[in-house]
């Protein structure tokens, strides 16, 4: 019997990986699944040999491995599944560190760290972004402060009841019309509303935004969990002290220096591959002064040494963060650079700072630095919300609040 209609082809797709595997198990074994999903994990990867007849050398590998792979002096650029690297490397053993270093960049893009611990908690963030909500105890932020430690009590409990998994204190301001603190003043605003919301029993991770190693071994003393150093480790004796009390930390990108605005430095040529080199060696540097790897976290830091349209680059590659293999903080809200696109100040850029936040949540950010949270929250569990595994189990309301309930066999408000 003849077709009527021509076949026509489709392509099976989710949010991620796992939302695949999950599609794919429904009707398939395991070995399909991971046969398909391992041919599924194709990218484009980059790698600089540094030497460009070693780069004619590695694209021809992988061509012969089935890849696709084309060379720029020393720089080649591949597309290639997991099972073609593998048979490059089967063939071509000389080359066995470059496409180890092709298929550990594949790998830890395509299956991110399901978990960040924080000292004695841990965040599960395969499914859900999470959200950490700024608490500034300076009194010359550019937006939103608190005044006093029962003020900050108050307003970390408040960011837990609307969902926040962590507060991000910040007792010194980076805007380059502020001056520096010194680290016995900052001490003395962040300490103590530490110590205030722990013994509150708060419900919420504790974050300290410093670049300064004596404030970070007062604040982790006094039981804060994660160190937020915007500085990428500018004092050398702040992973150490972040190690010894097993917390987590979160390395940021800078270009030039704190509270200095210079942008005739804040030239790239290529933002992304410098803003990886330079996470990637301040994270080794983190690891080999004991951090442990499932605690760190990294942020490109946007606006610190940037201009906007670099900005908007990075949010642009905001995926190329991904081959580092740790969790993504997006750190976005309200910033300067959306107020110069939009020409408005800080309060009218809510709408799109969660902009923002839901490009980084697409391309792999999981935690979200944020002035309004219950807002962000809410994005965030709208993106979750497709994924198999929370839409399966996902509960819904009987109907809409504020529509009327249904009568007779009239048609659903739902679906109108």
């Amino acid at each position: 019997m003849s077709r009527i209609t021509s076949p026509i082809a489709r392509i099976l797709t989710a949010t991620d990986r796992p939302g695949i595997e999950a599609r794919l198990a429904e009707r398939f074994d395991a070995a399909a699944v991971a046969e398909l999903s391992a041919a599924r994990d194709a990218r484009i990867l980059a790698l600089d040999t540094e030497l460009p007849g070693l780069a004619g050398q590695l694209a021809a590998a992988l061509r012969a491995a089935g890849a696709v792979a084309r060379t720029a002096g020393s720089l080649v650029a591949t597309v290639a599944t997991p099972a073609q690297l593998a048979a490059a490397k089967s063939a071509w053993p000389a080359l066995a560190a470059e496409l180890d270093a092709l298929a550990a960049g594949l790998a830890r893009a395509t299956q991110p760290r399901p978990f960040f611990r924080l000292r004695e908690r841990s965040l599960d963030l395969r499914e859900e972004a999470r959200v950490m909500g700024i608490l500034n105890v300076t009194p010359d932020s550019f937006y939103e402060r608190v005044a006093g430690v029962s003020e900050a009590v108050a307003r970390a409990a408040a960011m837990a009841a609307d969902g926040a998994a962590l507060v991000d204190i910040g007792g010194q301001s980076y805007a380059h019309w502020n001056p520096t603190v010194a680290a016995a003043e900052e001490r003395d605003r962040v300490v103590p509303a530490v110590a205030a919301i722990i013994a509150a029993r708060t419900d919420i991770a504790v974050s300290i935004d410093t670049f300064k190693a004596s404030v970070a071994e007062a604040a982790l003393a006094a039981g804060a969990h994660l160190i937020n150093d915007c500085s990428g480790l500018s004092d050398p004796l702040l992973a150490e002290t972040v190690a010894r009390y097993d917390a987590a930390l979160v390395v940021m990108h800078l270009k030039g220096e704190l509270n200095v605005r210079s942008a005739k430095t804040y030239v790239y040529g290529d933002a992304l591959a410098e803003i990886v080199e330079f996470l990637h060696e301040r994270t080794e540097r983190a690891r080999a002064a004991g951090v442990g790897a499932d605690a760190i976290a990294i942020d490109p830091g946007l606006e610190f040494g940037k201009e906007p349209q670099t900005d908007l680059e990075i949010l642009d590659r905001f995926g190329e963060l991904t081959a580092l293999g740790y969790p993504i903080l997006l750190a976005s809200s309200r910033k300067s650079f959306i107020g110069r696109l939009f020409n408005r100040p800080a309060v009218g850029l809510l709408v799109p700072s969660l902009a923002t936040a839901g490009l980084g949540i697409a391309a792999g950010a999981r935690l979200l630095r944020v002035h309004d949270v219950a807002e962000t929250v809410a994005l965030a569990q709208m993106y979750a919300a497709v994924h198999p595994r929370r839409r399966r189990a996902q509960v819904f309301a009987e109907r809409m609040p504020g529509t009327p309930a249904q009568v007779g066999n009239s048609t659903p408000p739902s679906a109108v």
